[in-house]
Order: structure tokens, then C-alpha cells, then sequence
């Protein structure tokens, strides 16, 4: 498990994953199940970050959303291409 993912002994998970909180530096070696709940973490917090902040979002967060979103799709396309044949 990545420690993006990792809840600190005695902590509540956090639905949120703040810009302070380490980020994955390979998205492609988490499972889908990880992937999915990372994925979630950052939108919420992108929502938050837009409904708190005159400014807008975080560029971070907004890159994290970008680079898990490019990742989802591109396992999605992997997963709908059928297999090579020889």
C-alpha cells in the first residue's frame, strides 16, 4: 500500500488528501482498488478546495487530479483493447 494510502496508527482515514500529504510517485504500480480510493481523495479534496477558496484549487491538488484521471483512462483503454494475436 502506498503512503498516500497508509492511515497513521491511531487516525481516522481521511476522506481528503491535502497538497502536504505524499502522493504516490508511480501511479502505475497501485492496484485499481487503490487507484479508485486515491482518486476519490483528491476530488473531494479539489471540491473542497474550490468551495474554501476564493483563489480556486491548489495547483497541486489539480495536478494530482490530472495525473490519476490520465491513469484511470488510460487502464480503462488497456482493458477494452483485445489481446494481441500472434
Amino acid at each position: 500500500m502506498s503512503d498516500a494510502l497508509a492511515v497513521p496508527a491511531g487516525l481516522r482515514p481521511s476522506t481528503y488528501l491535502t497538497p502536504g500529504t505524499t502522493f504516490p510517485a508511480d501511479l502505475t504500480e497501485l492496484a485499481m482498488t487503490e487507484l479508485h480510493v486515491l482518486h476519490s481523495r483528491v476530488a473531494r479534496q479539489l471540491e473542497r478546495e474550490y468551495l474554501t477558496t476564493p483563489s480556486g484549487a491548489h495547483p497541486l491538488t489539480l495536478e494530482r487530479y490530472r495525473e490519476l484521471t490520465v491513469e484511470l483512462d488510460a487502464r480503462e483503454i488497456g482493458a477494452a483493447r483485445p489481446p494481441a494475436t500472434r
